[in-house]
């Protein structure tokens, strides 16, 4: 923000546990304490999930699919609302579904990156309502960002 006041500056980050209020700033000062800097607003920051675990099972059919025979998809939770399941039951949760599989249990550092890379952000968005947040401001950017660039 220093170096480029001008440019849209972005803090991404894990809720980490339940957001029970309305803006990221207070999520995060009240949650680890974080101080909102000057100059910024509740744009320049958003909240991912409490783990990014929780976006894969927003599309269990990718799930499916990556893991092939003997993956267990009702070993997964079931939530219209993945920021809801319970941080300490994501991990486990793949573990167990994903168990009997080819590829073996969900393993964060072997598995993790190739699933971000395939799921779909739609599933993801309608599931993930700061997920669908931060798209949007982001697309909002853009689309300002392009309009200006036209006028000059």
């Amino acid at each position: 923000m220093k170096v480029h006041p001008e440019a849209f500056n972005v803090l991404l980050v894990d809720a980490e546990a339940p957001v029970k209020l309305s803006s990221p700033w207070e999520h995060l000062k009240l949650r680890d304490n974080w101080d909102k800097p000057a100059g910024v607003n509740d744009d320049n920051c958003h909240l991912m999930v409490q783990a990014m675990e929780a976006w894969f099972m927003a599309d269990i059919e990718t799930l499916s699919e990556f893991y092939g025979q003997g993956f267990r998809r009702n070993k997964i939770p079931l939530n219209n609302n993945v920021e809801n399941i319970v941080k300490d039951d994501l991990e486990p949760s793949l573990k167990l579904a994903s168990r009997s599989t080819s590829k073996g249990e969900y393993h964060k550092i072997n598995h993790a990156y190739k699933l971000l890379g395939l799921i779909d952000v739609d599933k993801v968005r309608q599931a993930s309502p700061y997920c669908d947040r931060f798209f949007t401001t982001l697309t909002a950017k853009i689309c300002i960002a392009s309009s200006q660039a036209d006028e000059e």
